[in-house]
């Protein structure tokens, strides 16, 4: 017998997965929530249906939204955004594939959370869906309702929030997203993207699944983590009159001498206490802060130069290009020459194979899904 091969089995999966379509998206809406967390996903999910129409010839949509309001009629979401649901919590339960938790400022999602409706209603709603997700500060509806019994993240700052409150939770600080079962949850808003590429990856295959990304200008899985946002903000919005405006003049002069005892003259302390006061508000020992703060500068001029990585790693204040090379490696994963590619790459020479399946597509007249021969597709498809 005949040994199938991993894109045999690939290429079955993804054909029952169009077969059993449409396959139903449903996002939570509450007063406050967040308007992105709706169209964000909401976008995502729609560029894979045309994804699919364009590259395998697919002439029905394999997923469709739709919104669940904890009220009737409209509700009123962040910025003062209206949207009328598609149904509401006190609507009979049914089956739907994805489940999404929007996430919202903290005291409408607070709101939520004390809600008991609300929290009965997810508590219904989810043995009726293949998996559940949150999104941003989300985590915290999936946590009350006892669907977070393991790993999770939420937005960096709110994660010692949720980690106090649900102390039984092992919270991620650093993660754009986490999977635990059948259990999602995302960072901050953007994040959210993140998160429905991973679900597409995870229904449609990598290949489709990065040309979704393709499509929407992203990375399909972004290097780092939450500790990309940016160092100075962090200080900023943690530190007191003791730094005085240190941060900002770190960030101005990364080729200067930015050692404890330079940076404690600067502000009048000693060595010692600087280092001390410093960490305390930070977060971070001052050396980690100037090492991240380089780093920063030096992404910031891989993505808008063209500058060679020495001209890079000098500008930024790195002693050398292996400095800069270790520095990436250990905050974001990356060598700075592959995180160069993924900025400076033209597109011209960004190609992949369409996905060769061979297969009927369904809805199509005793054809096959386009693509059945195998040619280069495009930097976008």
């Amino acid at each position: 017998m005949k040994r199938k091969t991993s894109n045999t089995r690939d290429s079955e999966q993804l054909r029952a997965f169009i077969a059993s379509a449409p396959h139903v998206i449903s996002i939570l809406v509450y007063p406050g929530c967040s308007s992105y967390e709706v169209s964000a996903p909401g976008e995502v999910f729609s560029t894979a249906n045309g994804q699919l129409r364009r590259e395998l010839g697919i002439d029905k949509d394999v997923y469709a939204l739709e919104v669940v309001t904890s009220v009737p009629g409209v509700v009123e979401m962040e910025m003062g955004v209206k949207m009328l649901g598609d149904r509401t919590i006190t609507d009979p339960h049914r089956k739907v594939d994805t489940l999404l938790l929007s996430g919202a400022c903290l005291d409408p999602v607070q709101a939520a959370v004390a809600n008991k409706d609300v929290i009965a209603w997810i508590q219904k709603a989810a043995p009726k869906a293949r998996r559940i997700a949150s999104m941003c500060t989300g985590a915290f509806l999936l946590a009350e309702a006892g669907l977070a019994t393991g790993n999770v993240t939420t937005h960096w700052a709110h994660c010692e929030l949720l980690r106090k409150t649900y102390p039984d939770l092992k919270v991620n600080a650093d993660n754009i997203y986490i999977r635990d079962g059948n259990i999602y949850s995302s960072a901050g808003s953007t994040s959210v993207m993140d998160l429905a590429l991973a679900l597409v990856e995870e229904d449609l295959g990598r290949k489709l699944a990065m040309n979704v990304a393709r499509r929407l200008v992203m990375f399909l899985k972004r290097p780092g983590g939450q500790s990309q946002f940016s160092t100075a903000l962090l200080a900023q919005t943690q530190s007191t009159d003791a730094l005085k405006d240190l941060p900002e003049w770190i960030a101005d002069n990364l080729d200067e001498d930015l050692s404890v005892e330079a940076l404690a003259e600067r502000v009048g302390m000693s060595p010692r206490n600087f280092a001390r006061v410093f960490t305390a508000e930070t977060k971070l020992t001052p050396a980690k802060y100037v090492e991240r703060a380089r780093l920063e500068r030096a992404r910031q001029l891989i993505e808008e130069t063209k500058l060679p990585l020495l001209s890079v790693a000098a500008k930024a204040g790195f002693e050398s290009d292996q400095q800069l090379r270790r520095t990436f490696v250990r905050w974001l994963g990356v060598t700075p020459a592959e995180y160069l590619d993924r900025f400076r790459n033209d597109g011209h020479n960004l190609s992949v194979p369409v996905i060769t399946t061979g297969l009927k597509s369904a809805g199509t007249k005793g054809g096959t899904f386009r693509g059945a021969r195998e040619e280069l597709q495009p930097w976008l498809p």
